[in-house]
């Protein structure tokens, strides 16, 4: 109450800016207005669901983002929500990934558990480093291994890679999306691909189901539905949000090995 005898009226979100500034973590979720433990994994579910046109069953107070959503707001566009990650150097430290934002709705999370994930939490929603941008290269001349600085790179949401590699590296071509173009690196299709777990989590159709097939691989079979039987080959489901403008491409060196699965 004011000084002057009348209520004041704090709105859920000026209260969760409040919190935020006095260092608290904020647990209501910016769109549906739901109270969570694990910001990054609630919103990874809204996203997914934006993302494949499929409807919320709650009351959605505000929709997601429409171009690269933050992955702890789901909002776009907002300078706080840039996130970085720091990439070792891999020789010589096993440290874990750490990842910066300055978004209000941050939560802290085990880097590699999430982006394992797992029965009981399947979405896989974290920052990664993009290969186009920032390639690998190989070892030097009669080394093993090259050295790798400690340096903090900007990073691309998990369920943004698509629209990511479709905006920003126009060369490559994108199963479900682009049949022309050079072959995608294994490791940035790697990056793209969702699970069955995941993508059931979300109330996606089956039918919708992004299953593109990558050899070699082995998915963690913690996250494959029991008991489905599913074609090996879908369409992957069509990003309805507006690509972002062009920007200037990275050319990958040949280092890195690719699959073709845009015929």
């Amino acid at each position: 109450m004011l000084f002057t005898g009348t209520l004041a009226i704090l709105s859920v979100k000026a209260s969760s800016l409040l919190s935020a500034s006095e260092g608290e973590t904020i647990t209501i979720c910016p769109l549906c207005k739901t109270k969570v433990a694990n910001m990054c994994y609630h919103m990874g579910l809204h996203i997914l669901r934006a993302l494949n046109n499929v409807p919320e069953d709650i009351n959605m107070k505000q929709s997601v983002g429409d171009v690269s959503p933050c992955g702890f707001c789901g909002q776009s566009g907002h300078l706080d929500c840039v996130i970085t990650i720091t990439i070792k150097n891999t020789a010589t430290s096993n440290a874990p990934m750490q990842w910066n934002t300055k978004c209000v709705y941050q939560h802290g999370f085990r880097y590699s558990f999430a982006e394992q994930g797992s029965k009981h939490k399947p979405m896989r929603n974290v920052p990664l480093k993009c290969e186009l941008r920032h390639p690998v290269l190989p070892p030097e001349p009669g080394k093993s291994s090259r050295r790798v600085l400690t340096v903090a790179i900007n990073a691309i949401w998990r369920y943004n890679m698509v629209e990511h590699v479709l905006n920003d590296h126009e060369e490559y071509c994108v199963p479900g999306h682009r049949a022309g173009g050079v072959p995608m690196p294994l490791g940035v299709l790697k990056t793209m691909q969702l699970t069955e777990l995941e993508q059931a989590s979300a109330n996606i159709p089956q039918e919708k189901w992004q299953l593109f097939s990558i050899p070699g691989d082995g998915h963690d079979k913690e996250n494959v539905v029991p008991s489905t039987s599913c074609a090996s080959k879908r369409s992957v489901p069509s990003i309805t949000a507006p690509w972002a403008s062009k920007k200037t491409r990275t050319n990958l060196t040949n280092a890195h090995s690719a699959v073709s699965l845009c015929a």
